[in-house]
This record gives structure tokens, C-alpha cells and sequence, in this order.
């Protein structure tokens, strides 16, 4: 089916009229409407050309932010529960509603490594003129990093390690992963697994809220135990499916609860472990981090909520500081998030 702004309305519902206006910044436009519309034109690869005069006369002042989202389509565009990319996206167009900033909302591969690609050499080719900043969201290769800042100012909505003078917006893991785990530890639970899963492009958030794990076993006294450590380290050579069966070994040796990284591990840990008859919530405590919504299974998980309009609000804030001040202190902000108690825990 042919991909155009009729079709985007269709699906979504609204009327084409409404659709037109998303792209254009009509100032009359739910935020929470035009990060729809820009995510379903993104899934469906629609971009949205200007008439050359109107494209003129938008860029004598107005500012376009590139929203460049690193991961694989299928892993972005889930069909059972949100993406958190996407969820930060409403806070991103009402920031720039306000401000009358274009967006320019592009995924690329995490399998791409180099700036040189020929993927990353189209964009600059289509896009170095009328980009004036750009926003990161997920984790990117080093190499792709360093390759956009040399070209423009960049603020990143998740922390991208090893990269100098990048500023940052995002959620305070460490306070999150303390909540999770004291409310395991005053329903009694003492040896608590991390499981986490391999991603194309290394995922540092995986690492810091890793390291708050193992900062809050310090800090109760529990002991650390590297057994109960699983799909974290390089050396790991098992495979996905080989890591469930020794989480369902931990847990018939000892294991009570088990903290997964995101959402989206405990969900798919959830129903694994089903298919062996053990059931959170009864048989043993899970819990997740990013607050996304999941009908199936009939588990509310115990999870941390992650602020994600006001962390995209405030990454586009940030970068329309940098467009006027580029050489500015860097910054790196944490917001905190919200511990909500599901039915995936339960008392020892």
C-alpha cells in the first residue's frame, strides 16, 4: 500500500487535515497528536517534502532539530507494549511546538558503525543544510557520535559513555534501581539475580543500572553473588535461550527475585518462565525499568517509571540553548522516576 498522509490518517484515526498540519507546526496541534503522527510516518519510512517557497521562507528563522532514533524497526515498533524511543517523542514536538523548531525524525541501524557508511553519507548529503541540531535517542556507535558533533550540536536522551562534551538528559538509574530493590528487601527477599540481554550496539543504561545493583547489595549487606549475574558480561558466550534455563536453575537453587534492566527482559523472562510453570509473583519476585504498559500475561510488573516527556522536553530545551550558545558547559541531568508497585512482587 502506497505510504502517504491519507494512509497515516487512516490509521491513526484523525482526519488528513490534521496529519498536513503536524508537519507544518500549526500551532493548533496536540503534542501528544504530532508525536503520533511523526512516529507512524517514521515506521512507515513517509518524509514529508516542503514546497521549495515554503521551504524558503521557513528557513530565514526557523530552527530544525534532528530526532535520530538508533535501533532496528521491528525492536522500535513493538506490537504488544509501547517503545520507550517513541514515548519520549511527545515531549520533544511540544517543546518544539512552543518554539516553532521543525523536527526531522529519522531511525537509523545500530548495525552501522561508521560515520563514513553510506547510509550516514546520505543523510548528511540530504540533510546538512537543514539541520541545526540533533537529539540522540538509544545508545550510538562511538564513531557515529563524534562523526554528527563534529557537524552539529548534539544533546543525547540516554547517556552515551566514552563521549566527551556530549550533553545529556536523562533518568537517575541509580535511585531507581535503590527503590526497586528495598521494596524486594522489606518483602523479605536477601538473593536477588540481575538478568539482563545483548544488544547490537552496546547498552551502557545497562551497565549503570547494573552498577546500582551492585551498590545496593553493598549498602544492605547482601552478598554478591556472580552466578546470579546472567547475559551481562563479555565472556558470556551462552546463548539467550541457555541463560533462561540457568535463571530457572538460580531460582530452584536459591534465587527470590530477579531485577531486569528494562521492561521489555522482564516481559519476555515472564513468559519463559510461565512455559515452566512458574509464575511471578508466586514462585518468585521480577522486576523491570522504564514504565511500559503490557496487557499480556495478566502481571503488573513492579517497575520504575521513567519521566519520559519531561526528559524529551527538556533534552530539546537544552539543544535550543546550544543552537544560540554552542560552546556552552557541558551538562548531564537526571530525573528522577517513579517506583510503581506491581503484582510481580511478593513476600518470601
Amino acid at each position: 500500500m502506497r505510504v502517504n498522509q491519507q494512509r497515516i490518517a487512516n490509521e491513526l484515526g484523525i482526519s488528513r487535515t490534521t496529519v498536513s498540519r503536524c508537519f507544518t507546526n500549526h500551532p493548533g496541534i496536540n503534542p501528544d497528536t504530532r508525536a503520533a503522527v511523526f512516529a507512524l510516518a517514521t515506521k512507515l519510512g513517509y518524509t514529508y517534502l516542503e514546497p521549495r517557497n515554503e521551504k524558503r521562507k521557513m528557513s530565514r528563522g526557523t530552527k530544525t532539530m534532528a530526532v535520530l532514533i538508533c535501533s532496528d524497526l521491528k525492536q522500535n515498533i513493538l506490537e504488544d507494549r509501547q517503545s520507550p524511543g517513541m514515548q519520549l517523542l511527545p515531549g520533544i514536538s511540544e517543546y518544539a511546538l512552543l518554539n516553532q523548531i521543525k523536527l526531522d525524525i529519522k531511525i537509523v541501524d545500530p548495525q552501522v558503525k561508521s560515520f563514513e557508511s553510506a547510509q550516514y553519507r546520505e543523510l548528511m548529503r540530504e540533510q546538512k543544510t537543514s539541520w541545526d541540531g540533533v537529539l540522540l535517542i538509544y545508545p550510538f556507535p562511538s564513531a557515529i557520535i563524534n562523526g554528527l558533533m563534529r557537524k552539529f550540536p548534539c544533546v543525547s536522551l540516554v547517556e552515551q559513555f566514552g563521549t566527551p562534551n556530549l550533553d545529556c538528559i536523562d533518568v537517575d538509574h541509580h535511585r531507581g534501581i535503590s527503590h526497586l530493590m528495598q521494596n524486594l528487601i522489606d518483602l523479605g527477599h536477601q538473593r536477588m539475580g540481575f538478568f539482563s540481554r545483548r544488544y547490537s550496539v552496546e547498552a551502557l543504561w545497562v551497565y549503570r543500572r547494573y552498577s546500582a545493583y551492585v551498590e545496593k547489595l553493598a549498602r544492605a549487606g547482601l552478598e554478591y553473588r556472580q552466578e546470579d549475574i546472567l547475559n551481562l558480561f563479555p565472556k558470556d558466550t551462552y546463548s539467550l535461550e541457555e541463560s533462561y534455563e540457568r535463571a530457572i536453575q538460580q531460582t530452584k537453587d536459591g534465587v527470590t527475585a530477579w531485577i531486569c534492566p528494562a521492561d521489555h527482559i522482564a516481559y519476555d523472562f515472564i513468559k519463559v518462565f510461565k512455559k515452566h510453570g512458574l509464575e511471578p509473583g508466586r514462585d518468585y519476585s521480577i522486576t523491570g525499568f522504564d514504565g511500559i504498559p503490557w496487557d499480556a500475561e495478566g502481571t503488573q510488573l513492579s517497575t520504575v517509571e521513567i519521566p519520559y516527556r519531561q526528559i524529551g522536553f527538556q533534552a530539546a530545551r537544552r539543544l535550543a540553548e546550544l543552537l544560540d550558545k554552542r560552546y556552552s558547559t557541558n551538562q548531564h541531568i537526571s530525573l528522577n522516576g517513579d517506583l510503581i508497585k506491581g503484582t510481580s512482587c511478593c513476600p518470601v
